[in-house]
């Protein structure tokens, strides 16, 4: 839930306010699809409902907590428990196989079982003959 976001960043010409009183409930289950023009504040708008960034006002809520009583490492732990992302360029790992980088996040969150998630996980989206390949040896559509 968001109520009256709002996020201003210092720029060489003085404060821009990319976004202004925002305002929306998203109930869980539901699919919603933020469009607009390029540099309208998508990724930004995105970044402060993941707790990413820091808004300048308003209120920003997941799962009944307010980001603004949460330090970062409050926020990277709701963040860690709800919040998934498909980010725009694919933050892959040269030196790790296609199977080591999906493994990355659940090992880092200590899951035992992150190299049998991330094989199940290749092949639901059709790359399990490209376990052991290496990001520079993955097409751009198998890369993302």
């Amino acid at each position: 839930k968001v109520s009256n976001l709002t996020h201003t960043v210092s720029a060489n010409t003085g404060d821009l306010t990319i976004l202004k009183g925002i305002s929306l409930d998203i109930q869980e289950g539901e699919s919603v699809a933020i469009v607009g023009a390029s540099g309208s504040g998508k990724s930004t708008l995105l970044g402060l409902l993941a707790g990413l960034d820091v808004n300048t006002s308003g209120e920003i809520y997941l799962y009944d907590h307010a980001f603004s009583a949460m330090d970062e490492e409050q926020r990277a732990l709701l963040r860690g428990q709800y919040v998934g992302f498909i980010f725009q360029s694919f933050h892959l790992l040269p030196s790790l196989q296609a199977v080591e980088n999906v493994m990355l996040p659940a090992e880092l969150k200590g899951d035992k079982d992150a190299r049998q998630k991330a094989e199940a996980l290749l092949e639901k989206v059709g790359l399990s003959h490209r376990l052991t390949h290496y990001p520079n040896q993955l097409s751009g559509g198998e890369q993302q």
